[in-house]
């Protein structure tokens, strides 16, 4: 077998986990959407309230006076991926999975939605840096975890209806997958509560 074939059969996914992947991905996009749509809709006082506020903060920002406490950064990390985690453990996390990736994907995508609403493209710098980097950590570990979580899921619900087969589904490879990225959400927290407001007050010395 050449050489190439093997790389690609080594790192094409399995057809179950292609399609987890799928399902977890279109959940998170309509999130997205949804949250895109939502800050495009607002109008009025809701917008000119949005508009102070985003003003207002990267102001705080700037001046360093926003106030943020370090275990409640960290929690709104590590709630979803914990979330993640608990669902993969039981069969109703075929329903839940895709609940939790479309609230994940529209939190993250309404507040940059407003940023860009309220100060067009040059509000993506800020947005990036609120939530672009700790994204960079924290996407591909909900991912990871949760394609490896529906799997469990659908497994359980094979075995809950008699038509399971094979060994245990929370072998030793489900916990170390669980561990990473447990340890890439603390690292998105990290970031976001010492990092990020050091980049945010350069970003809004650039838009304001």
């Amino acid at each position: 077998m050449p050489v190439g074939t093997r790389m690609r059969k080594k790192w094409d996914l399995p057809s179950e986990q292609s399609g987890a992947l799928a399902v977890l991905a279109v959940a998170f996009l309509l999130g997205g959407i949804s949250g895109c749509l939502l800050a495009a809709l607002s109008d009025g006082a809701g917008a000119a309230e949005l508009s102070s506020y985003l003003a207002d903060y990267l102001k705080l920002s700037l001046e360093d006076e926003l106030v943020r406490s370090f275990w409640p950064v960290l929690w709104g990390q590590v709630k979803y991926l914990l979330a993640s985690i608990l669902l993969g453990l039981t069969a109703l996390g075929l329903a839940g999975f895709p609940i939790l990736f479309g609230v994940r994907g529209f939190f993250f995508s309404f507040p940059v939605a407003c940023f860009c609403r309220v100060f067009g493209r040059i509000g993506m710098l800020p947005a990036f840096v609120l939530f672009g980097l700790p994204a960079l950590l924290w996407v591909p570990a909900l991912f990871l975890s949760g394609v490896s979580g529906f799997l469990s899921a659908q497994e359980l619900l094979r075995r809950s209806l008699g038509e399971g087969r094979g060994g245990l589904t929370f072998r030793g490879a489900y916990w170390c997958r669980a561990g990473l990225c447990t340890a890439l959400a603390v690292a998105a927290g990290l970031l976001e509560y010492w990092m990020v407001p050091v980049l945010l007050r350069g970003a809004a010395r650039v838009v304001l």
